[in-house]
């Protein structure tokens, strides 16, 4: 179904930006994680890279599993962060990304935002992507791994801006890696992003850790393996 969904979503876009660049990349395909249960505690990032010598470039759909690439122990990218866990909890992680189309340097995610078609790209894929996290994967601790991102949750929402996902947040604690909440229900707005469907979210009172993407960041602004333990300790 996930795949259905976003090649939907592809196929309607395809060829539609009016930057040649952003066609481009919408050419590569779709890269998503297989994810078939609710999982605890979920990782997110914002957009699968299009790395150099990776055999998947060559596949118009590309479909992994976080715990088989763990177990494989070659990917650094997913290893940063799944060594931080405590042991009893590695099986309960699942990882996706917000957004799926393939490309390294994400600061084009703002320059699809900046194309009118490619604004309704990232909304109708948010849009599937919470469905997703909210109907499937159902969190009970999340750690948004990418600093770009924070703001497609509603970390950064006003009145009228940066509404996107819409959650409404609990400011637990300032730490060192970033800040950590709870989420305590949706934003009532119509720029939501599932403003017509998704009237209450099911991650109420689930623990959000907005931290950074690990490789630009500093060792003493890193989360640690004793914060997360007690992290973990507090899920429900």
């Amino acid at each position: 179904m996930q795949k259905e969904r976003l090649l939907e979503i592809w196929n309607k876009y395809k060829g539609q930006m009016t930057s040649g660049e952003l066609n481009a990349i919408l050419e590569r395909g779709i890269c998503y994680s297989k994810i078939e249960k609710a999982h605890r505690i979920l990782v997110t990032g914002m957009n699968p890279s299009f790395r150099q010598g990776d055999p998947a470039r060559e596949n118009f759909v590309c479909e992994y599993e976080y715990q088989g690439i763990v177990e494989g122990g070659e990917d650094h990218y997913y290893l940063a962060f799944d060594k931080l866990f405590p042991g009893a909890y590695k099986q309960e992680i699942a990882y996706m990304d917000l957004l799926n189309f393939r490309e390294t340097d994400q600061n084009t995610v703002w320059k699809f935002c900046k194309d009118p078609k490619g604004l309704e790209l990232v909304a109708e894929n948010l849009r599937l992507s919470q469905l997703f996290i909210e109907q499937v994967v159902s969190p009970r601790l999340i750690m948004i791994k990418n600093r770009g991102s924070w703001c497609f949750w509603g970390k950064e929402a006003k009145a009228d801006e940066n509404i996107w996902m819409g959650y409404r947040f609990e400011h637990l604690e300032s730490l060192p890696c970033g800040d950590f909440c709870r989420i305590t229900g949706l934003i009532d707005h119509p720029d939501r992003v599932n403003h017509d469907c998704l009237l209450e979210t099911n991650l109420k009172g689930t623990l959000v850790l907005f931290t950074s993407h690990f490789q630009y960041q500093a060792s003493d602004k890193l989360p640690t393996p004793e914060l997360l333990a007690r992290l973990c300790g507090m899920i429900e």
